[in-house]
């Protein structure tokens, strides 16, 4: 009877415990790096027995908005997003069949624009260039930390607030970005260069991060270049004249030389040792190639032995058998 009733009040107790094992479990696989060992049936199962934090359960919008007031290459994007809409999470996946969150990214702006991404989210972070998250634009990525270590996350900025990314338990989503798991988790946002470098001239928006210690200046209209003024220069020089200067100049410096090496003994020195050195090189040239005239003089003779050797051969085979 008391082990009855002892069993009776530990189950309120176990219940509780086994609710909130699993809302960590969901917690934990919401970020791309942490579930590589999981099973998708089993992420979803628990998704789906527990709200799951960061898998868009809160009513986000899923439409992807494409307005043709936007740059052709944004249009593009996320035109490209949308038909990865409703992709399954895959760990290491880069496919319709399944993809993960940087394998998401990579694939849609290599489908839509042809710049390749690094693989990961943290080699992505790492290419993009940073900005405020109060600057983000279609197209820019969002960075999350899920784990204890850096990024680990990454989705797609598609306007609005929100991102689209590929969710461990619910596969490719739109989440918003106001959620409390993403303001808890948001690390960083990036600006990828090629892609802002095609709709820069098109947005109407300045590059704030621009170097400002960038000390150069336009010159001036009327400012004349070297070119233009050595053509309107009144000095005329005859190219045979120009030649014979050049010649002077270059035979007294070669005396000037001379003069230090002579006043110089370890100059001297190594001077002749250099001269030496190359009489050496050269005789050891020479050496060589006759040294090579040998050789195929030798191999020439060889050939002409083993031509009379088989003639003789056949000669003696013929008579045998005649």
């Amino acid at each position: 009877m008391t082990t009855n009733r002892f069993l009776f009040l530990a189950m309120p107790v176990r219940l509780t415990l086994c609710l909130f094992v699993s809302a960590l479990m969901v917690a934990g696989l919401s970020g791309c790096g942490s579930s590589r060992h999981v099973s998708a049936k089993r992420v979803s199962s628990v998704g789906a027995a527990v709200s799951g934090k960061g898998s868009g359960a809160s009513g986000a919008s899923q439409r992807i908005d494409v307005s043709g007031s936007l740059p052709a290459e944004t249009r593009r994007l996320l035109e490209e997003a949308r038909r990865w809409m409703g992709t399954s999470y895959r760990y290491g996946g880069s496919t319709r069949s399944g993809v993960d969150c940087s394998g998401l990214t990579s694939q849609i702006f290599v489908n839509a624009l042809q710049i390749k991404l690094p693989r990961s989210s943290a080699q992505q972070s790492e290419y993009c260039r940073r900005i405020d998250r109060s600057e983000l634009m279609e197209g820019d990525l969002v960075f999350f930390r899920t784990g204890s270590k850096g990024v680990s996350h990454v989705g797609m900025y598609v306007g609005d607030g929100r991102i689209i990314h590929s969710s461990t338990s619910r596969g490719v989503i739109v989440s918003s970005l106001d959620e409390s798991y993403y303001r808890r988790t948001y690390h960083s946002s990036g600006r990828v260069e090629r892609y802002y470098a095609m709709i820069s001239g098109k947005t109407g928006k300045k590059n704030k991060n621009k170097n400002k210690n960038d000390k150069r200046k336009d010159k001036p209209a009327d400012a004349p270049d070297l070119k233009q003024r050595m053509e309107e220069s009144p000095v005329s020089v005859p190219a045979e004249d120009l030649d014979r200067l050049l010649a002077g100049v270059s035979r007294k410096v070669s005396e000037k030389v001379s003069e230090k090496v002579a006043a110089d003994p370890k100059a001297s020195k190594a001077v002749s040792v250099a001269a030496d050195l190359t009489a050496v090189a050269s005789a050891a040239a020479d050496k060589e190639k006759a040294a090579d005239r040998v050789r195929k003089a030798l191999e020439k003779k060889r050939r002409d032995l083993e031509d009379i050797i088989d003639q003789k051969v056949d000669s003696v085979i013929s008579d045998y058998f005649d």
